[in-house]
């Protein structure tokens, strides 16, 4: 049984963060379906992928309310998932301000997914408990499973 550890102040904040992240991601996929909404296989995409990532985003708020049982340490610190976090959101305004084509759409997409799968894992936690630990995994494979899955559709629309 893992012990129970109390996170720290600052390390429930950065799960918050890393919660703010997925759904910020989210919300940017959201916007992404609405403007390719005439293109329903392209927007049928995006809403998926932002249903996901509200899924990860629980998974945060579920190792923050278990306060710290079954997370080891915290391996990432406040500033990297702040400047993570402030990148996607100006991102986000950026493209609600100036919509990219499909094609600059998904090449971000794949960029940020792979992006997030390596941040989730290799920079976010270590486990003592293995439910969790399976749990963040199976995120990680998650964002590479989005990954594959624009890259899929990148290459049926544009190679």
């Amino acid at each position: 049984m893992a012990k129970d550890v109390k996170l720290s102040l600052n390390d429930t904040r950065i799960l918050e963060i890393c919660c703010r992240i997925e759904e910020t991601s989210a919300d940017l996929y959201r916007y992404f379906s609405e403007i390719y909404a005439d293109n329903p296989q392209i927007s049928a995409l995006w809403e998926k992928t932002a249903m996901e990532e509200d899924s990860h985003a629980e998974h945060f708020r579920l190792a923050c309310r278990l306060r710290g049982s079954g997370i080891q340490t915290l391996k990432t610190d406040i500033n990297k998932a702040t400047a993570i976090l402030a990148k996607i959101q100006r991102i986000y305004e950026s493209v609600q301000k100036s919509p990219p084509a499909i094609k600059d759409a998904l090449q971000f997409a794949i960029k940020l997914e792979l992006f997030l799968s390596e941040y989730h894992m290799s920079t976010v936690a270590t486990y003592e408990d293995k439910n969790l630990e399976a749990l963040f995994s199976s995120m990680m494979k998650n964002d590479k499973d989005h990954a594959s899955m624009l890259e899929k559709v990148y290459k049926e629309l544009f190679e």
